[in-house]
């Protein structure tokens, strides 16, 4: 994965992304960008998917209202189709070694 402050992306989206980030997501918690606009193969219209890694032993319905639910409306508020899919970094880990797991490995942009 590399950092987003080590990577060339930028625009109105990805600020807004990075500053939703900050505000919401607890200590030791992770948004990382993945698919096309990590790997810059994205048309002009290609949506925003955002992997939500929590720090904590199981998430819950809370969570995703707490830590999902304000990249969609972000989404709605740009114009820009984000889909933010959440884990726990326990149960993210499990999935060490499957292609999904691999990709954002290789890819991932870390935004916070």
């Amino acid at each position: 994965m590399t950092l987003l402050s080590n990577h060339s992306l930028s625009g109105n989206v990805v600020d807004a992304i990075y500053d939703t980030a900050k505000t919401i997501m607890p200590q030791n918690s992770n948004v990382i960008l993945f698919g096309s606009r990590a790997r810059g193969d994205n048309k002009e219209d290609s949506d925003w998917d955002l992997l939500i890694l929590l720090d904590k032993e199981k998430a819950d319905i809370l969570d995703h209202d707490k830590y999902t639910y304000p990249f969609w409306e972000l989404g709605w508020k740009t114009n820009s189709m984000i889909h933010p899919i959440l884990y726990t970094k326990r149960d993210w880990e499990k999935r060490k070694g499957d292609n999904f797991y691999e990709n954002i490995q290789n890819e991932g942009i870390v935004i916070c």
